[in-house]
Parts: structure tokens; sequence; C-alpha cells
């Protein structure tokens, strides 16, 4: 499929210069944004990290970052299961004896 130059140049002159193609244009840059927010958020990240998505050289370190950084989730995770192992065995003893 090619992209047609002249839709292009409407489609744009629709969204900058129509109120109703701003306001299309606004929800789908608060969409991505809040996306991005609740991934930071669920990783352990600020979720005001998804307001630098929006500036692409940075949105590609970021992602970079995402995928290969350790998450501050993941490693709250791994310490509760550790206290949940030492609390259980603690239990399996105090039942044992």
């Amino acid at each position: 499929m090619e992209l047609d130059p002249e839709t292009f140049g409407r489609a744009s002159t629709w969204l900058l210069h129509d109120s109703t193609g701003r306001l299309v244009g606004l929800g789908l840059v608060l969409t991505y944004v809040l996306g991005w927010s609740r991934i930071f958020s669920r990783a352990g990240f600020p979720a005001a990290l998804a307001w630098l998505m929006l500036l692409p050289p940075v949105a590609l370190l970021l992602w970079l970052f995402l995928a290969f950084a350790p998450w501050p989730a993941r490693r709250e995770l791994r310490a509760l299961r550790r206290v949940q192992r030492v609390v259980h065995q603690a239990e399996r003893e105090k039942l044992a004896a």
C-alpha cells in the first residue's frame, strides 16, 4: 500500500487546523501517554516517564531501558518470595517440634 502525499497532506491539515482534528489528535496523544504510564508504573518505574515517550530519540532509549533494565517490581517480588520461604520454613519447623 502506497501513501499518497495528497491524502497525507489532507489528514495533517485536518489534524492541525480543524477543531475536531485537534481533539482527536489530543485524544490519541493522551491515550499513548496513559498506556505508557501504565506500563512504567507496573514495571515499578515512575509513571511520569511516559511523557518522555513523546520525544522520538528519548522514546527509543527508554524502550531499550525498559527492555533490558532490572525492574524494581521484580526485585520486590523476589524479596517477598524469599521472606515467604523463610516464614513457611519456620512454620514447618514449629509444627514438626
